[in-house]
């Protein structure tokens, strides 16, 4: 329990020293979440499932892409990475599956997804094509989750699910927050959900 409330503690406090452009200790306590993550993830999961190491792997390659983000340098690079590590917590989730495939959840997914994308077209209007690209992988990302909730149907496969939509919801905000018009409260309901979608991704490999 202690664990989990100094994630949200170093998460809320790098959230805080955002808004105050205190960009050294905003970076500084992202990462300690995340290093924290991944401690709680060693130490309570279990170090030779292959799916810990690539979920340890995307939360390195996302605490780069968060100081790079902070400091709103290398936009390219900085995009790059946040793909680069939600590919590897797909990896982990492709992993785990066995058997069929249920062909309504992606059908659904991408129903969803191109809905919300049209709602959103208007917002989003100077960043279309990389919020293409983040879409195709988010979709991926959440299908390979959702499918494995369907497979296993446990408390540990639902949260991992619930995770990558918290995932997808933040990466929604922050496209129209960082480029189109400020979100009240933004910077807050942005970090709180992508560190709450981590925790849950971390929480699925240990339930």
């Amino acid at each position: 329990m202690w664990s989990w409330l100094s994630v949200a503690l170093s998460g809320f406090i790098s959230v805080n020293a955002n808004e105050r452009s205190q960009y050294v200790q905003a970076a500084v306590f992202k990462t300690l979440s995340l290093c924290m993550l991944v401690i709680i993830l060693w130490t309570q999961g279990r170090p030779d499932d292959v799916s810990v190491w690539w979920v340890t792997l995307g939360i390195v390659v996302s605490m780069f892409a968060d100081i790079l983000h902070i400091y709103k340098k290398k936009k390219k690079l900085c995009f790059s990475a946040f793909i680069l590590a939600q590919l590897c917590y797909s990896a982990a989730y492709w992993l785990m599956l066995s058997g069929g495939i249920v062909w309504w959840l992606p059908a659904m997914l991408l129903a969803i997804g191109v809905v919300v994308f049209f709602l959103m077209l208007p917002k989003i209007d100077r960043v279309i094509f990389p919020v293409v690209i983040m879409g195709m992988v988010l979709f991926q990302f959440n299908w390979a989750a959702g499918e494995l909730w369907l497979t296993a149907d446990t408390v540990a496969s639902m949260m991992g699910f619930v995770g990558t939509l918290t995932l997808t919801c933040s990466a929604a905000l922050l496209a129209v927050h960082d480029y189109k018009h400020s979100i009240t409260y933004g910077r807050y309901l942005i970090s709180g959900s992508y560190l709450l979608a981590h925790s849950l991704i971390v929480a699925s490999l240990i339930t």
